[in-house]
């Protein structure tokens, strides 16, 4: 819970502090010296009651010149205490000058270290050169060493959250600068694994292109099958276009290569098992059949996260739950480890994946997020059923397709 105190004081305008505190002070040091007078059955001439407001005054300066106001706040307090002596061998101040203790917690707080130790020195010695009694002197000095003291604290509290503030800010900038290299390199590797889906549409679409000219003449329903075959493949090229428009990619000299695809998932579970591992996998409803990039998106979300389970979660047991609804198929990976965070799973290292060898598997929720929103789903993370060890469930809608 927020502290009100502190609220309001970090809302306050500060020319709205600085008035206040130096109306205080000279309302303060105005009452001391007419209370003062009471206890000594006597009155001060009207002139003396303008050292209590000189000494306030410079007080709305103290933030920008907080040296230069403790000098003129002391030497108009020291004069003030020289010729209440003088004319009265009484002082109007009882006790110290709240101004004076203002002014040397400032100097203290914003000040120069070495301004903090003349500070210091030329008050206490002042105090002892100005007050006549010892008891009152030693009084007033510890007083002032009690200002220093706070103002000083004060002052290290301001470095020491400074400081934090800084450590915060380059922490949230590595964190920034991290997660949009993830985002990047992930994004390239969908880019590659879109480029073999394509590829292999394209290929499809120009080679039965080129056997058409050769089959329309002597065999027209070959002609017709190629035709429609260049068709299908195209329709599926421009959804594949559609879902990834946007994803750069720079290499390209990738090669054809067959993608992982859902079917490819128990001899997955079977090599995460050699980790040691138990991992199930549990079907629900009737599989069919699904666009290329959707079935590696479901297959690299399984195998991004076991990875994650294998190296971070320290689980016994996993289970892989495939539930192939009406209108969307869910994906849910779920161990009983420690439980592993997004932030962990975002910060995955770069490497092989203990699980399949793939580079750059284990990037974690960072990378299933890309590809699972690429296909038009969305993906939800943390605690399992029961609250412990964690699931990452991916939802996969069906409609459009």
């Amino acid at each position: 819970m927020r502290d009100p105190i502190d609220f309001l004081v970090r809302r306050t305008p500060p020319v709205v502090l600085d008035t206040l505190i130096m109306l205080t002070a000279i309302y303060t040091q105005i009452w001391n010296a007419r209370s003062a007078a009471q206890d000594l059955n006597t009155s001060w001439a009207w002139w003396v009651y303008l050292f209590p407001v000189a000494a306030g005054i410079p007080l709305f300066w103290r933030r920008r010149f907080p040296f230069t106001v403790f000098v003129a706040v002391g030497l108009i307090s020291l004069t003030y205490t020289f010729a209440a002596h003088t004319a009265a061998t009484h002082s109007p101040f009882s006790g110290a000058p709240i101004g004076l203790l203002v002014a040397i917690a400032t100097v203290a707080y914003l000040g120069k270290r070495w301004q903090m130790r003349i500070a210091a020195v030329t008050t206490i010695a002042g105090t002892f050169l100005a007050v006549h009694s010892s008891e009152s002197a030693l009084l007033n000095g510890i007083t002032y060493s009690f200002a220093l003291a706070v103002g000083r604290l004060a002052h290290q509290q301001r470095m020491y959250a400074q400081l934090f503030a800084e450590q915060m800010r380059t922490e949230q900038e590595s964190a920034a600068a991290r997660v949009a290299e993830a985002s990047a390199e992930e994004r390239a590797r969908i880019a590659r694994d879109m480029h073999d889906v394509l590829a292999h549409s394209v290929s499809v679409m120009v080679v039965q292109a080129e056997a058409g000219p050769v089959v329309v003449r002597s065999a027209p329903e070959k002609a017709e099958q190629a035709f429609e075959a260049i068709a299908d493949a195209g329709r599926d090229a421009l959804v594949q276009l559609r879902r990834m428009l946007g994803v750069l990619r720079e290499d390209d000299t990738l090669a054809l290569s067959p993608q992982p695809t859902i079917d490819a998932l128990p001899k997955l579970l079977e090599s995460v098992r050699a980790t040691g591992l138990d991992v199930h996998l549990v079907t629900e409803g009737e599989q069919r059949p699904l666009p290329a990039d959707v079935e590696m998106a479901v297959y690299r979300t399984v195998q991004e996260s076991l990875t994650n389970t294998v190296k971070h979660a320290r689980a016994c047991r996993s289970e892989v739950r495939l539930s192939w609804g009406a209108e969307r198929l869910t994906v849910r990976v779920e161990d009983d480890g420690l439980g592993l965070s997004p932030g962990l799973a975002a910060s995955a290292s770069v490497g092989t994946s203990p699980v399949s060898g793939l580079p750059g598997a284990g990037r974690g929720l960072i990378g299933i997020r890309e590809r699972i929103s690429a296909c038009g789903g969305e993906v939800t993370s943390g605690p399992g059923r029961d609250g412990g060890g964690y699931a990452v469930t991916a939802l996969i809608p069906f409609a459009g397709r």
